[in-house]
């Protein structure tokens, strides 16, 4: 049988004589040891060679309470058992709060209740032990997780997060602890769905929806949650492991938008077929009906047969743009300056926006070398952006600005304008065929700029300003064709 070494903290040698003459009743499991000062038994107590402490409340030049107190803060781990001569709930309460193990009159001691208080308390600390164990282990995984991870309770009351959630929404401890959870999701009936659904099934697995970050940035995210008991508060809370898909998200649109091109390339080519055909007829008799001598002179005939040539020709050019908009050519790439193109599009719309009267304005950085795209492509999908800013200013001053940086791995193009911009209902639509909302606009531009983006790996992005709009070009900087492939 393992021994339990006992030291008993007493300055009065006939309670040393009475305690070992207790223990000579229990067994011999228990080898006890005697110090008789304060001294002296805090200096045992903190070599840590004994299983269990019994400390005196009186020591002379301290109290039990103070050893108890410097033992608990100097990291003792072995329980002390508070022995007094009074019942004293003053004493016993205090002595339990600062993390005494138990609490003994010595005139009520007997070899049972000794026996029983030792080893209970034994049983107790080594309990408290594994729990202080597990949460140190526990503390390190939650704080070094770089997934977000989430504390809170059935009310919404946020109880704690990790480092890493802190930085992915975007706040201080200080500020998160004691918020509710409503701040979190974007929708407030997700947040109720996610709570019920977890208090009815006791644990979730990848529950979608939008979370918000401080600044109001969006992120499409999956929780995954289960209910456990909080040992200090004694209640139940939710731990909540947070992950973003909005990068998976943003995959998933990006196929249903390419989806939705090659439907659109479809319907283009047999719109190309229906309609082309009846267009070159209509064109071809026009142009007899002019020749014919005998209408030559009627000049009402004449003013009509221009007047129908003329849409016959815009019905043309909304094919060809509509086509152009939608149809899959492999890309010529070579390499260009981002730089020249941007400023080869500015120069070829330089009629239409100085017959405007718009303040054009060109910030733009320099690559470290030149890129491989497609230059008419590129090009085509830079102007048609900026006759979309023009159209969307109506009042003056007009101002346009275009801003190039380069990144480590693409160039962002931003084209930014004063104009009405586009309201929240209209903003999924932007980029679809034939959705506009100008007089004089076919609706494909955007579509167009979007589709060359998108073959060459980039994207557009749309932003609304307090006042017009910025749109975001992302051209991906592949250096060699091997890279790019």
């Amino acid at each position: 049988m393992e021994q339990i070494r006992v030291l008993l903290i007493d300055d009065d040698e006939d309670d040393y004589v009475l305690t070992k003459e207790i223990f000579d009743q229990i067994s011999d499991r228990y080898v006890l040891a005697w110090v008789n000062n304060y001294e002296n038994g805090i200096a045992a107590v903190l070599k840590k060679e004994f299983d269990v402490y019994l400390v005196d409340y009186r020591l002379g030049n301290g109290t039990g309470i103070d050893l108890l107190n410097e033992a608990i803060n100097s990291g003792c781990e072995q329980p002390i058992i508070m022995l007094t001569g009074n019942n004293d709930l003053l004493i016993d309460e205090q002595a339990k709060n600062i993390g005494a193990a138990d609490y003994l009159v010595k005139d009520e001691i007997d070899a049972s209740l000794l026996d029983r208080s030792i080893r209970y308390s034994i049983k107790q600390t080594s309990i408290l032990k594994a729990l202080k164990d597990s949460e140190i282990k526990y503390r390190t995984i939650f704080e070094k997780a770089k997934d977000p991870i989430l504390v809170s309770d059935y009310s919404g009351r946020i109880h704690d997060m990790n480092a890493g959630g802190l930085s992915f929404f975007g706040y201080a401890h200080s500020e998160i602890i004691n918020l509710t959870d409503d701040v979190l999701f974007k929708n407030t009936i997700d947040g109720e769905k996610f709570r019920n659904l977890l208090e009815k099934k006791g644990a979730l697995i990848d529950f979608e929806c939008e979370l918000l970050a401080k600044d109001g940035t969006a992120f499409y995210c999956s929780l995954s949650s289960v209910i456990q008991i909080d040992m200090i508060r004694v209640s139940e809370v939710y731990h909540t492991i947070i992950r973003d898909l909005s990068y998976r998200k943003d995959i998933e649109e990006k196929s249903v938008k390419i989806g939705k091109m090659s439907i659109s390339e479809h319907i283009a080519r047999g719109l190309a077929e229906e309609v082309r055909d009846p267009l070159t007829t209509i064109n071809f008799a026009l142009d007899e009906l002019a020749a014919d001598e005998n209408l030559l002179a009627n000049e009402t005939v004449q003013s009509y047969i221009e007047i129908i040539k003329n849409n016959c020709d815009k019905l043309n050019m909304l094919m060809h743009d509509f086509i152009s908009s939608t149809e899959t050519k492999t890309l010529n790439l070579q390499r260009h300056s981002i730089v020249e193109i941007i400023e080869e599009a500015v120069s070829e719309m330089d009629d239409l926006i100085s017959g405007e009267n718009i303040r054009l304005t060109m910030k733009l950085e320099e690559t470290e070398q030149k890129v491989l795209l497609d230059k008419p492509k590129i090009k085509h999908a830079i102007t048609s952006v900026i006759k979309n800013a023009v159209e969307a200013m109506t009042s003056f001053p007009k101002t346009i600005l275009i801003r190039g940086t380069a990144d480590r791995d693409r160039y962002e193009i931003g084209i930014k304008d004063n104009g009405c911009g586009v309201s929240i209902e209209n903003r999924d639509y932007i980029f679809e065929p034939f959705f506009t909302t100008k007089k004089r606009a076919n609706g494909l531009g955007l579509t167009h700029a979007q589709r060359v983006l998108t073959t060459h790996k980039g994207n557009i992005e749309y932003e609304s300003l307090p006042e017009g709009s910025l749109f975001l070009l992302h051209i991906p900087l592949y250096y060699e064709e091997e890279l790019w492939l």
